[in-house]
């Protein structure tokens, strides 16, 4: 099931030279890039898709913490290993989470924005999936069994989410914060957390998501994910000391999330202070 002697192929295949490339190609599906990337088209595109396509991130974190809780599978040896990367052997190894998170994303972005008949953007988004969960092969990080099992459930996550949601994002994360909760009981980790906390923001805030302001110019996009990004740079800057008392991990995270998609009515008043200042 897990192709343990294909996946030895794929290894072999990929020169040390190569292993940077690898590492940077394999970050395309981490949850620090892809929820930067999330944050970011929520604050300057469409929010209530990028909105919707954050809450299919959140809850399929969920669900995967529980999967791998339940198979328990392991990783491959370490002397499979690529190159010695610092935290790739914690966990479980199967599915793999970042296949499915790159399902997930880049293939709920191109649904959710409704360019499922673009064959450029399914493409596009067909070629950064393959390409993560082969990384992951590569690095020696997962099995070939591992990322396949992992992409084809990420895409069929997405489908059954556009069902179920309705193109809601409030829906969206009421269901994360459903798979949430027995993912925190399980698994205990600070992505279980993670998951719990982002589900409980962003079913909070996104109930606030029609008032929201509309993004009025360039500028002002630049300017929120300025602010946007100094604010996550914050809450993670005090992420290790809260994480002493992991409970309130919870909290951070909800926050978190919560200010991610608040962030565009914070930048609204600022400038309505600056517009008032100047008649005055």
């Amino acid at each position: 099931m897990r192709l343990r002697e294909q996946s030895t192929v794929v290894r072999d295949a990929v020169p040390t030279e190569y292993a940077e490339v690898v590492v940077f190609i394999t970050e395309l599906g981490g949850t620090t890039l892809l929820m930067f990337l999330l944050a970011v088209l929520f604050w300057c595109a469409d929010r209530r898709r990028s909105a919707l396509v954050i809450s299919y991130a959140v809850a399929g974190l969920a669900l995967l913490l529980s999967l791998k809780a339940v198979f328990a599978l392991p990783r491959p040896p370490a002397d499979a290993m690529l190159l010695p990367l610092e935290g790739e052997r914690e966990g479980y190894g199967f599915p793999s989470g970042h296949a499915f998170a790159a399902a997930v994303v880049y293939g709920g972005l191109v649904s959710a924005y409704d360019r499922l008949g673009d064959w450029q953007a399914v493409t596009g988004a067909g070629v950064l999936i393959v390409a993560v969960s082969l990384s992951r092969v590569a690095l020696g990080v997962h099995y070939l069994g591992d990322v396949i099992v992992g992409a084809v459930l990420g895409i069929a996550f997405v489908a059954v989410m556009n069902r179920i949601t309705r193109d809601d994002p409030t829906i969206g994360f009421a269901i994360a914060l459903v798979l949430a909760v027995p993912a925190a009981a399980v698994a205990g980790t600070t992505d279980a957390l993670l998951g719990l906390g982002g589900s409980i923001g962003g079913l909070l805030a996104t109930r606030r998501l029609e008032v929201l302001p509309a993004l009025r110019s360039r500028l002002e996009g630049v300017v929120l994910t300025g602010l946007g990004g100094g604010f996550v740079a914050l809450i993670t800057s005090v992420e290790p000391v809260v994480a002493t008392v992991e409970p309130l991990l919870v909290v951070l995270y909800a926050i978190l999330f919560a200010g991610i998609v608040l962030a565009p009515a914070a930048v609204g008043r600022l400038e309505v202070g600056a517009l008032e200042s100047r008649r005055a």
